[in-house]
């Protein structure tokens, strides 16, 4: 296996280590249609032979498509854990997602109140193809470092385009330029200590794109992690991270709210202009998401899709913030 297979495909031999997990996500959204997804695929704390699938579709009339499952499907280029395929086209470049299951609907207010419950299902078939429009960033070149212990020893992600179908029961969605970012990451997930993270991407109508990922935790003083990247004509720059909001309460949903980057091309003062949506999710200790609201101890995170707005250009991408009020014990 090459190295840039070792770095993309799951891991055949995983290691037993206390809260070791790997982890695959796909994010996109789609202006025109108001589609926007959110997938999640990563191994079981308590066995990691067990994967376990999150899928969130928003839609246009303001529905939200949920659907959790565990399962023992992973192998090759291949990563599905009962119903979906995360499938590695082409490292680096290419990868195609799919669905074909039930899948049950809700409300945002439903979702944050009373969580995912069980109820009628409908049937849900995707099918999109992710192709990358930017190298991949590697968050840890040159330095492996992470004082968070979340992070992963390994965690890459890249910036794309989605283009497929969505068909729920009698009607079909098509999906096109699709504004996509995807990740992958390996390593000990500790949550028990986590307090506030930004997960923030986005892509701009001109050659401009960015990507940053900040942690802040109960026990360590100040912003634990700060991570930035700012991507000009397809190459990367390092970037800081100056100014940034964090959310800390339930009712932050739905939030216009600017960050600042800074880099060698200067500075990147962006605005979010329009949240297209919000997915509620939350995370327990040991690791482990869940779509919408846990009477268990555990972080809250809004999941939202959104358009922003930078030195007059428009651009579209992916905003993921969350906090958890007090340790995990």
């Amino acid at each position: 296996m090459s190295e840039e297979q070792d770095s993309e495909y799951p891991l055949e031999m995983r290691p037993h280590t206390a809260l070791w997990s790997e982890n695959f996500a796909l994010v996109f959204t789609d202006p025109v249609s108001r589609v926007s997804t959110m997938y999640s695929v990563g191994t079981w704390y308590h066995d990691t032979s067990v994967w376990r699938e999150n899928l969130a579709v928003a839609l246009p009339n303001g529905r939200l498509l949920a659907s959790r499952n565990f399962g023992r499907n992973t192998a090759g280029a291949t990563v599905s854990a009962s119903l979906s395929r995360y499938e590695i086209i082409e490292v680096e470049k290419k990868v195609r997602l799919s669905y074909s299951g039930p899948t049950w609907s809700y409300t945002f207010e439903d979702l944050l109140r009373y969580g995912a419950n069980a109820g009628k299902t409908e049937r849900l078939e995707l099918d999109v193809f992710f192709e990358a429009t930017a190298p991949m960033w590697d968050m840890h070149s040159g330095d492996a470092a992470d004082p968070t212990g979340l992070a992963g020893t390994l965690h890459t992600e890249q910036l794309g385009r989605c283009n497929g179908t969505l068909h729920l029961d009698d009607f079909e969605i098509s999906i096109r330029d699709a504004y996509s970012c995807r990740d992958h990451s390996r390593g000990t997930r500790d949550v028990t200590n986590y307090r506030n993270h930004c997960w923030i991407n986005g892509s701009f109508s001109g050659t401009r794109a960015f990507q940053l990922y900040t942690f802040k935790m109960h026990h360590i003083k100040g912003t634990a992690l700060t991570l930035a990247t700012v991507v000009h004509d397809r190459v990367h720059f390092p970037a800081t991270i100056e100014r940034i909001e964090y959310v800390n309460h339930p009712e932050e949903f739905g939030l216009l709210h600017t960050f600042l980057l800074r880099s060698a091309l200067g500075d990147m003062n962006i605005a979010i202009t329009e949240v297209l949506a919000t997915i509620p999710e939350s995370m327990t200790s040991p690791y482990n998401d869940i779509i919408g609201i846990v009477r268990d101890p555990h972080a809250l995170l809004f999941e939202e899709p959104v358009r922003m707005e930078w030195n007059g250009e428009t651009g579209f991408g992916w905003c993921e913030r969350g906090y958890m009020r007090e340790p995990s014990l």
